[in-house]
Protein backbone atom coordinates (compact mmCIF):
# COMPACT_ATOMS: atom_id res chain seq x y z
CA UNK A 1 0.00 0.00 0.00
CA UNK A 2 1.22 3.50 -0.85
CA UNK A 3 -0.38 6.64 0.57
CA UNK A 4 -0.58 9.95 -1.26
CA UNK A 5 -0.35 12.87 1.17
CA UNK A 6 -1.20 16.27 -0.26
CA UNK A 7 0.11 19.44 1.35
CA UNK A 8 3.40 18.03 2.62
CA UNK A 9 4.86 21.54 2.62
CA UNK A 10 2.57 22.24 5.60
CA UNK A 11 2.80 21.00 9.16
CA UNK A 12 -0.08 18.50 9.05
CA UNK A 13 0.76 16.88 5.72
CA UNK A 14 4.44 16.74 6.61
CA UNK A 15 3.85 14.89 9.87
CA UNK A 16 1.30 12.57 8.28
CA UNK A 17 3.91 11.64 5.67
CA UNK A 18 6.41 11.03 8.46
CA UNK A 19 3.96 8.84 10.42
CA UNK A 20 3.31 6.59 7.43
CA UNK A 21 6.96 6.38 6.40
CA UNK A 22 7.92 5.53 9.99
CA UNK A 23 5.45 2.63 9.85
CA UNK A 24 7.12 1.33 6.67
CA UNK A 25 4.43 2.57 4.28
CA UNK A 26 5.57 4.16 0.99
CA UNK A 27 4.49 7.79 0.73
CA UNK A 28 3.87 10.02 -2.27
CA UNK A 29 4.51 13.50 -0.86
CA UNK A 30 2.55 15.98 -3.00
CA UNK A 31 3.08 19.74 -2.60
CA UNK A 32 3.83 22.88 -4.55
CA UNK A 33 7.41 22.99 -3.28
CA UNK A 34 8.58 19.35 -3.30
CA UNK A 35 11.61 18.54 -1.18
CA UNK A 36 12.82 21.49 0.92
CA UNK A 37 15.20 21.77 3.89
CA UNK A 38 12.17 21.60 6.19
CA UNK A 39 10.67 18.48 4.62
CA UNK A 40 14.12 16.93 4.40
CA UNK A 41 14.63 17.43 8.14
CA UNK A 42 11.68 15.15 8.88
CA UNK A 43 11.54 12.79 5.90
CA UNK A 44 15.03 12.18 4.53
CA UNK A 45 15.77 9.49 7.10
CA UNK A 46 13.18 7.27 5.39
CA UNK A 47 15.02 7.28 2.06
CA UNK A 48 13.18 5.73 -0.88
CA UNK A 49 9.98 5.28 1.12
CA UNK A 50 9.20 8.93 0.34
CA UNK A 51 8.64 10.02 -3.26
CA UNK A 52 8.27 13.78 -3.76
CA UNK A 53 5.86 15.08 -6.39
CA UNK A 54 5.64 18.82 -7.08
CA UNK A 55 2.34 20.13 -8.38
CA UNK A 56 -0.65 22.40 -7.93
CA UNK A 57 -3.66 20.83 -6.24
CA UNK A 58 -5.84 22.85 -8.64
CA UNK A 59 -4.47 20.92 -11.63
CA UNK A 60 -6.59 17.79 -11.97
CA UNK A 61 -4.27 16.13 -14.49
CA UNK A 62 -1.30 16.46 -12.14
CA UNK A 63 -3.27 15.20 -9.15
CA UNK A 64 -4.63 12.17 -10.98
CA UNK A 65 -1.20 11.44 -12.42
CA UNK A 66 0.32 11.39 -8.94
CA UNK A 67 -2.35 8.92 -7.81
CA UNK A 68 -1.94 6.60 -10.81
CA UNK A 69 1.85 6.74 -11.08
CA UNK A 70 2.34 6.22 -7.35
CA UNK A 71 0.19 3.07 -7.21
CA UNK A 72 -1.71 4.82 -4.46
CA UNK A 73 -4.14 2.86 -2.29
CA UNK A 74 -5.18 5.70 0.03
CA UNK A 75 -5.05 9.51 0.12
CA UNK A 76 -4.72 12.00 2.95
CA UNK A 77 -5.78 15.39 1.63
CA UNK A 78 -4.11 18.02 3.82
CA UNK A 79 -3.36 20.66 1.18
CA UNK A 80 -5.11 23.99 1.59
CA UNK A 81 -4.92 27.68 2.37
CA UNK A 82 -5.68 28.62 5.95
CA UNK A 83 -7.12 31.46 7.98
CA UNK A 84 -9.88 34.03 7.62
CA UNK A 85 -7.39 36.85 7.06
CA UNK A 86 -5.97 35.07 4.04
CA UNK A 87 -9.47 34.19 2.84
CA UNK A 88 -10.52 37.84 2.82
CA UNK A 89 -7.29 38.93 1.13
CA UNK A 90 -7.33 36.15 -1.51
CA UNK A 91 -10.92 34.91 -1.75
CA UNK A 92 -10.69 33.32 -5.19
CA UNK A 93 -7.45 31.52 -4.34
CA UNK A 94 -8.99 30.27 -1.10
CA UNK A 95 -12.01 28.90 -2.94
CA UNK A 96 -10.13 27.29 -5.81
CA UNK A 97 -7.48 25.68 -3.60
CA UNK A 98 -9.74 24.52 -0.78
CA UNK A 99 -12.85 23.58 -2.75
CA UNK A 100 -11.74 22.78 -6.30
CA UNK A 101 -8.52 21.23 -4.99
CA UNK A 102 -10.60 18.91 -2.84
CA UNK A 103 -12.83 18.09 -5.80
CA UNK A 104 -9.73 17.17 -7.83
CA UNK A 105 -8.54 14.80 -5.13
CA UNK A 106 -11.93 13.14 -4.76
CA UNK A 107 -12.38 12.73 -8.51
CA UNK A 108 -8.87 11.29 -8.91
CA UNK A 109 -9.60 8.85 -6.11
CA UNK A 110 -12.88 7.83 -7.73
CA UNK A 111 -11.36 7.47 -11.19
CA UNK A 112 -8.40 5.40 -10.08
CA UNK A 113 -10.29 3.34 -7.50
CA UNK A 114 -8.52 4.39 -4.33
CA UNK A 115 -9.55 2.47 -1.23
CA UNK A 116 -9.97 5.39 1.19
CA UNK A 117 -9.59 9.17 1.37
CA UNK A 118 -9.15 11.18 4.58
CA UNK A 119 -10.02 14.85 4.17
CA UNK A 120 -8.38 17.16 6.70
CA UNK A 121 -11.02 19.62 7.85
CA UNK A 122 -10.82 22.36 10.46
CA UNK A 123 -12.22 23.27 13.85
CA UNK A 124 -13.21 26.57 12.17
CA UNK A 125 -16.19 24.62 10.85
CA UNK A 126 -17.61 24.75 14.39
CA UNK A 127 -17.74 28.53 14.45
CA UNK A 128 -17.39 30.77 17.45
CA UNK A 129 -18.19 29.08 20.78
CA UNK A 130 -17.54 31.55 23.63
CA UNK A 131 -19.07 29.13 26.17
CA UNK A 132 -15.81 27.10 25.76
CA UNK A 133 -17.77 23.84 26.07
CA UNK A 134 -16.54 20.61 24.48
CA UNK A 135 -17.51 20.42 20.80
CA UNK A 136 -18.75 17.26 19.11
CA UNK A 137 -18.46 16.38 15.44
CA UNK A 138 -22.09 17.19 14.61
CA UNK A 139 -22.03 20.79 15.91
CA UNK A 140 -20.92 22.57 12.74
CA UNK A 141 -21.73 26.27 12.33
CA UNK A 142 -19.11 27.77 9.99
CA UNK A 143 -18.53 31.52 10.11
CA UNK A 144 -16.39 33.35 7.59
CA UNK A 145 -15.09 32.43 4.17
CA UNK A 146 -12.24 30.19 5.28
CA UNK A 147 -14.52 28.05 7.45
CA UNK A 148 -17.04 27.84 4.62
CA UNK A 149 -14.45 26.54 2.16
CA UNK A 150 -13.36 23.85 4.62
CA UNK A 151 -16.96 22.87 5.25
CA UNK A 152 -17.66 22.70 1.53
CA UNK A 153 -14.73 20.31 1.21
CA UNK A 154 -16.28 18.14 3.91
CA UNK A 155 -19.65 18.20 2.19
CA UNK A 156 -18.04 17.19 -1.11
CA UNK A 157 -16.27 14.30 0.57
CA UNK A 158 -19.50 13.11 2.19
CA UNK A 159 -21.38 13.48 -1.12
CA UNK A 160 -18.78 11.40 -2.99
CA UNK A 161 -19.28 8.78 -0.31
CA UNK A 162 -23.06 8.78 -0.80
CA UNK A 163 -23.16 9.02 -4.60
CA UNK A 164 -20.12 7.03 -5.71
CA UNK A 165 -19.45 4.78 -2.73
CA UNK A 166 -15.99 6.30 -2.26
CA UNK A 167 -14.78 5.60 1.27
CA UNK A 168 -14.21 9.17 2.47
CA UNK A 169 -13.54 10.18 6.05
CA UNK A 170 -13.04 13.64 7.54
CA UNK A 171 -10.95 14.69 10.51
CA UNK A 172 -11.23 18.09 12.16
CA UNK A 173 -8.13 19.49 13.78
CA UNK A 174 -7.30 22.43 15.99
CA UNK A 175 -4.19 24.66 16.04
CA UNK A 176 -1.68 21.98 15.10
CA UNK A 177 1.86 23.04 15.97
CA UNK A 178 5.30 21.52 15.58
CA UNK A 179 8.24 21.28 13.17
CA UNK A 180 7.30 22.47 9.70
CA UNK A 181 4.74 25.12 10.65
CA UNK A 182 4.67 27.68 7.85
CA UNK A 183 4.70 31.44 8.45
CA UNK A 184 2.76 33.80 6.23
CA UNK A 185 2.03 37.47 6.60
CA UNK A 186 -1.73 36.94 6.45
CA UNK A 187 -1.92 34.92 9.64
CA UNK A 188 0.35 36.93 11.91
CA UNK A 189 1.00 35.52 15.38
CA UNK A 190 -2.05 33.39 15.98
CA UNK A 191 -2.58 29.68 16.55
CA UNK A 192 0.29 27.47 15.45
CA UNK A 193 2.27 30.40 14.03
CA UNK A 194 2.32 32.00 17.48
CA UNK A 195 3.79 28.85 19.04
CA UNK A 196 6.26 28.61 16.15
CA UNK A 197 7.39 32.20 16.73
CA UNK A 198 7.84 31.68 20.47
CA UNK A 199 9.69 28.38 20.14
CA UNK A 200 12.01 29.76 17.47
CA UNK A 201 12.79 32.76 19.67
CA UNK A 202 13.63 30.51 22.61
CA UNK A 203 15.85 28.33 20.41
CA UNK A 204 17.68 31.41 19.11
CA UNK A 205 17.97 33.06 22.52
CA UNK A 206 15.82 35.99 21.41
CA UNK A 207 13.42 38.02 23.55
CA UNK A 208 9.72 38.27 22.72
CA UNK A 209 7.16 40.33 24.61
CA UNK A 210 3.53 40.33 23.50
CA UNK A 211 1.70 43.41 24.77
CA UNK A 212 -1.62 41.56 25.07
CA UNK A 213 -3.32 38.24 24.41
CA UNK A 214 -2.35 36.27 27.51
CA UNK A 215 -5.96 35.20 28.12
CA UNK A 216 -6.53 34.08 24.53
CA UNK A 217 -7.23 30.34 24.38
CA UNK A 218 -6.77 27.70 21.74
CA UNK A 219 -6.69 23.92 21.58
CA UNK A 220 -3.04 23.59 20.56
CA UNK A 221 -2.22 20.04 19.49
CA UNK A 222 1.18 18.57 18.66
CA UNK A 223 1.48 17.58 15.01
CA UNK A 224 2.66 14.01 15.63
CA UNK A 225 -0.52 13.26 17.60
CA UNK A 226 -2.77 14.45 14.78
CA UNK A 227 -0.68 12.51 12.26
CA UNK A 228 -1.06 9.30 14.24
CA UNK A 229 -4.82 9.83 14.43
CA UNK A 230 -4.98 10.23 10.65
CA UNK A 231 -2.85 7.11 10.18
CA UNK A 232 -5.37 5.22 12.33
CA UNK A 233 -8.21 6.55 10.18
CA UNK A 234 -6.52 5.21 7.04
CA UNK A 235 -5.55 1.82 8.47
CA UNK A 236 -8.69 1.02 10.51
CA UNK A 237 -10.65 -1.71 8.77
CA UNK A 238 -14.12 -0.19 9.20
CA UNK A 239 -14.45 3.09 11.15
CA UNK A 240 -17.91 3.47 12.67
CA UNK A 241 -18.22 7.13 11.67
CA UNK A 242 -17.11 9.31 8.77
CA UNK A 243 -16.05 12.35 10.86
CA UNK A 244 -13.58 12.47 13.76
CA UNK A 245 -12.13 15.22 15.91
CA UNK A 246 -8.36 14.77 16.27
CA UNK A 247 -7.00 17.14 18.89
CA UNK A 248 -5.48 17.37 22.34
CA UNK A 249 -8.94 17.59 23.89
CA UNK A 250 -7.78 20.61 25.91
CA UNK A 251 -7.41 24.35 25.54
CA UNK A 252 -4.55 26.50 26.84
CA UNK A 253 -4.17 30.25 27.18
CA UNK A 254 -1.23 32.03 25.62
CA UNK A 255 -0.05 32.77 29.17
CA UNK A 256 -0.05 29.03 29.93
CA UNK A 257 2.06 28.46 26.82
CA UNK A 258 4.63 31.06 27.92
CA UNK A 259 4.69 29.60 31.43
CA UNK A 260 5.29 26.14 29.96
CA UNK A 261 8.13 27.55 27.86
CA UNK A 262 9.78 28.87 31.03
CA UNK A 263 9.50 25.46 32.66
CA UNK A 264 11.05 23.82 29.61
CA UNK A 265 13.70 26.53 29.18
CA UNK A 266 14.18 28.58 32.38
CA UNK A 267 16.28 31.11 30.46
CA UNK A 268 13.49 31.78 27.93
CA UNK A 269 12.89 35.50 27.37
CA UNK A 270 9.21 35.38 26.46
CA UNK A 271 6.33 37.18 28.14
CA UNK A 272 2.78 38.24 27.40
CA UNK A 273 0.34 40.85 28.68
CA UNK A 274 -3.30 40.23 29.54
CA UNK A 275 -6.40 40.37 27.40
CA UNK A 276 -7.94 38.05 24.85
CA UNK A 277 -7.44 39.91 21.56
CA UNK A 278 -11.18 40.41 21.34
CA UNK A 279 -10.64 43.52 19.20
CA UNK A 280 -9.12 41.41 16.42
CA UNK A 281 -11.93 40.13 14.21
CA UNK A 282 -9.80 37.34 12.74
CA UNK A 283 -8.63 35.97 16.08
CA UNK A 284 -11.89 36.55 17.94
CA UNK A 285 -13.58 34.22 15.46
CA UNK A 286 -11.38 31.42 16.76
CA UNK A 287 -12.79 31.53 20.29
CA UNK A 288 -14.10 28.06 21.04
CA UNK A 289 -13.72 25.27 23.54
CA UNK A 290 -11.81 22.00 23.20
CA UNK A 291 -12.77 19.44 20.59
CA UNK A 292 -14.41 16.34 22.03
CA UNK A 293 -12.21 13.39 21.00
CA UNK A 294 -14.36 10.68 22.59
CA UNK A 295 -15.45 9.30 19.23
CA UNK A 296 -11.88 8.95 17.93
CA UNK A 297 -10.75 7.45 21.23
CA UNK A 298 -13.56 4.86 21.26
CA UNK A 299 -13.60 3.97 17.55
CA UNK A 300 -9.95 4.28 16.54
CA UNK A 301 -7.99 3.94 19.75
CA UNK A 302 -6.72 7.50 19.31
CA UNK A 303 -4.98 8.97 22.33
CA UNK A 304 -2.91 12.17 22.32
CA UNK A 305 0.55 11.23 23.57
CA UNK A 306 2.42 14.55 23.57
CA UNK A 307 1.61 17.05 26.31
CA UNK A 308 2.20 20.78 26.00
CA UNK A 309 5.62 20.85 27.66
CA UNK A 310 6.87 17.80 25.78
CA UNK A 311 5.69 19.27 22.49
CA UNK A 312 7.32 22.63 23.15
CA UNK A 313 10.57 20.94 24.16
CA UNK A 314 10.66 18.89 20.95
CA UNK A 315 9.80 21.92 18.85
CA UNK A 316 12.58 24.05 20.37
CA UNK A 317 15.05 21.22 19.76
CA UNK A 318 14.02 21.08 16.10
CA UNK A 319 14.48 24.83 15.67
CA UNK A 320 18.00 24.47 17.06
CA UNK A 321 18.81 21.93 14.37
CA UNK A 322 17.54 24.17 11.59
CA UNK A 323 19.75 26.84 9.97
CA UNK A 324 18.83 30.49 10.43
Amino acid sequence: MAVLVTGTSGVVGLHVARAFAASGTPVVAFSTSGRTPVTASLLDEFGDLVNYVSGDIRDHVTVEGAVRNGSVDAIVHAAGLTGEAQAQARPLDMITVNVMGTANVLEAARSVGVRRVVYVGSSAEYGRRPDLAFIGEDETAPEGLYAETKHLGFRLARRYRAVFGLDTLTCRINSVYGPGTRFNHYRGLVGNTLVAHLCRAVARGEAVHLESGGDYQRGWTYAADVAEGIRLMITHEAPAHDVYNLASGRIHTVREVTEALHRVEPSAQVSVGGGAWEEDRFQAGNVRGPLDITRARDDLGFEPAVGLEEGLRAYIAWWRRMPD
